[in-house]
């Protein structure tokens, strides 16, 4: 815990763009709660009635899928701040447009990774028990949130640097990611 509250702060003190490590640690933070979902579920026995073999298999498979996907936005927001000083190096060198490159490809691979996360969420509501049942929604909410982020930061940079190169190679992925944020359902409210 210690690592994540270091990195908030780093973030509260920079005096420069901190947009990508924040997503990336919200998306941490989501994924986290989603997988507490399905670790109170096995551990509530709710897989181990008769003929729940699939619910558990779906409890695992969600342990498994938001483990690995925390595990790459917790590299993510620690990338995220070494990628201004990658970007400079690059800008410096000659390599601008490979410096474009990777400012828009954290953003794009975190809204990724956030639209994987809230569909397997969305899938999981079939299994998720009672007791984390709400939390479950709550993690939903907030990776729709973090796709949304994402997808308007990688947006955003193709708006500060509209060079061609970059439009043909991210517009695309922008695009397809909006279509993707439509399909995601979060609840509106609980009750």
């Amino acid at each position: 815990m210690t690592t994540m509250m270091n990195e908030i702060y780093q973030i509260a003190l920079a005096n420069h763009c901190q947009a990508g490590a924040t997503i990336a640690l919200s998306g941490a933070l989501a994924v986290a709660l989603g997988q507490a979902t399905a670790n109170g579920c096995l551990a509530e026995g709710a897989g181990d009635a008769s003929g729940a073999d699939t619910a558990a298999a779906a409890m695992r498979t969600m342990q498994q899928v938001m483990t690995t996907i925390r595990e790459r936005y917790q590299a993510l927001a620690v990338e995220d701040g070494a990628a201004i000083t990658q970007f400079v190096k690059l800008r410096e060198s000659g390599q601008v447009l490979q410096g474009y490159g990777v400012l828009c490809d954290g953003p794009q691979e975190m809204a990724q990774l956030a639209i994987q996360a809230a569909q397997q969420m969305q899938a999981y509501r079939a299994f998720v028990c009672e007791r984390t049942h709400d939390d479950l929604e709550f993690a939903l909410v907030l990776i729709t949130g973090v796709a949304r982020a994402a997808t308007q930061l990688l947006d955003s940079n193709l708006r500060i640097w509209p060079l061609p190169e970059l439009l043909t190679k991210y517009d695309p992925t922008v695009k397809a990611l909006y279509v993707q944020l439509d399909l995601l359902q979060p609840v509106a409210r609980i009750r």
